[in-house]
């Protein structure tokens, strides 16, 4: 971003102007999404996220708000375009208290305890190092007031560049990024602390930000809704896909249900289950839309000796989901291991069909596939514990579609969908409703759904991933945050697809 901040300044655009968009754009968003706040305290550090921050608060009181105004360091001690805002500010009637100076800190507690709401300005993507002294002290007082947070450009304590937290940060309700999404903004733990993201155009130019982009990227709700493709009006189920599901064993039996179900829901014109008998039977009774094939078993799960069958069977589909409640025994990963020498069909791997490969990721890159490992079942592909996994989310997401020479959904908060090149792209939606029995088995189907409409396997991913996320964020305004059925999960998706159409139509 200071990259691209210089690249704009030499192209025209001046560094003020730069400033006064992203100040306008905290205060338009603050402005926008908390109409009832009256009294603000603005808290601005010593940089330019500072300026920024004076900007807005500039910006506020002129919507008739009262701004309580505060600075890191003495306020003489501004520099070039931060210190012409803070002239600016004070032209307009406000003053600016040092938080540094005698009874500084203990005065912004009690203006904190007063406020409706907080805008923190104290440090933004040049933060590299955890916080200490007066400005971790400002920091601990903002938690403790316990006041709804927005911040401009990334909460102060977090570094821009990853998702670790390594010391004490503000948690926002509402962060507004400027100019493009920060690494901190999409990745686990740090995305947490950042509330709900809006990005502001400051006047950067898209050719600029492409040029310095990092290969990774925010799935966005146009993306999704330009990839789902149209039905029309003499459309029928053929049209939409073929999809067959290698899920479920004994006591097993309805994660092939909840992937059947979530292909159907997802879109898919047909949808064939196959197992053993249990599990075709299981189907048939829970889920009548979806039809079955039964292969031969071998203590309770799929018999290696199904495999040709199977692939027989699959002349006339468009894609395949493996894995959901399948188990890992001798005779099951044999079966998946000759079927994957066999079919040539775009396959989705979930679950069992990955800890079959527990170890051994290379044996996955004979073709291209799309993998939906949890951080678990990753880690158990890599040879790392969960715990590492999720310590570098991004970087154990490349190695494993670099090693799979596949697509790799990485699931947890945040949702990382990664290409063998690297490419990342990051997925924002989803609630702690997700953390349920089945809501993988849930995403699989949908995922192999979008896979035999004719989605290409990033494409897919994405849109899937997506869809899952917004579906339980339609749910949550009734079940909160805990409760939800994986069910249910595939039952919303339809209602958010129409409301990703009627988003289109109306940008027409």
């Amino acid at each position: 971003m200071r990259s691209a901040d210089a690249a704009a300044i030499r192209g025209g655009v001046p560094a003020d102007a730069l400033m006064e968009s992203a100040g306008s754009a905290l205060a338009d968003e603050l402005d926008r999404r908390f109409p009832r706040w009256k009294r603000v305290t603005v808290v601005c550090g010593p940089g330019n996220n500072g300026g920024d921050g004076l900007v807005a608060a500039r910006r506020l009181a002129g919507s008739g708000r009262e701004v309580a105004l505060f600075t890191l360091r003495d306020p003489g001690a501004y520099r070039g375009d931060p210190a012409v805002n803070l002239e600016r500010a004070k032209a307009f009637g406000l003053s600016a208290r040092s938080i540094s100076a005698p009874g500084g800190l203990s005065e912004l507690r009690r203006t904190l305890a007063d406020s409706d709401g907080v805008v923190d300005a104290l440090f933004g993507t040049g933060l590299s190092r955890p916080l200490e002294g007066a400005a971790r002290r400002v920091v601990d007082a903002i938690r403790r007031a316990g006041r709804p947070v927005v911040a401009a450009d990334v909460p102060s304590g977090l570094a821009s560049d990853g998702g670790a937290i390594a010391g004490p940060a503000v948690r926002a309700v509402l962060t507004v990024g400027f100019g493009a999404p920060k690494p901190c903004h999409l990745l686990a733990p740090a995305a947490a602390l950042c509330g709900r993201l809006v990005i502001a155009d400051i006047g950067i130019s898209r050719r600029i930000l492409d040029a310095r982009a990092a290969r990774f990227f925010l799935a966005e709700e146009r993306d999704v809704a330009e990839s789902l493709p149209a039905r029309p009006l003499d459309s029928n189920k053929g049209d939409f896909g073929r999809l067959a599901v290698f899920a479920g064993s004994r006591g097993k039996a309805g994660a092939a249900v909840l992937a059947a179900r979530g292909a159907l829901r997802g879109g898919a014109g047909l949808v064939t289950v196959f197992g053993i008998e249990p599990v075709a039977a299981a189907v048939v009774a829970a889920l009548p839309e979806a039809m079955t094939h039964v292969l031969p078993e071998t203590g309770g799960a799929l018999a290696e000796r199904g495999a040709r069958d199977a692939v027989r069977a699959l002349g006339g589909f468009d894609a395949a989901v493996l894995g959901p409640g399948l188990g890992t025994s001798a005779e099951t990963v044999a079966f998946l291991e000759s079927f994957l020498r066999s079919t040539r069909l775009p396959v989705v791997l979930d679950a069992d069909a990955l800890n079959a490969f527990a170890g051994r990721p290379g044996a996955l890159a004979r073709r291209p596939l799309v993998l939906t490992p949890h951080p678990g079942e990753a880690g158990r592909l890599l040879g790392r514990t969960a715990r590492a996994v999720q310590a570098d989310r991004l970087g154990a997401a490349r190695a494993l579609a670099r090693r799979t020479r596949s697509v790799v959904v990485l699931k947890g908060a945040g949702t990382l969908v990664a290409e063998r090149g690297g490419t990342v792209v990051a997925n924002p939606t989803g609630t702690p409703l997700l953390a349920t029995a089945g809501s993988g088995d849930v995403l699989a189907g949908l995922l192999g759904a979008l896979l035999a409409g004719g989605a290409a396997p990033r494409t897919a991913a994405v849109a899937a991933t997506w869809l899952h996320g917004a579906a339980a964020e339609a749910l949550e305004p009734t079940l909160g945050d805990a409760g939800l059925l994986a069910h249910e999960i595939a039952d919303a998706v339809p209602r958010v697809r129409r409301g990703l159409r009627t988003a289109t139509n109306g940008r027409g």
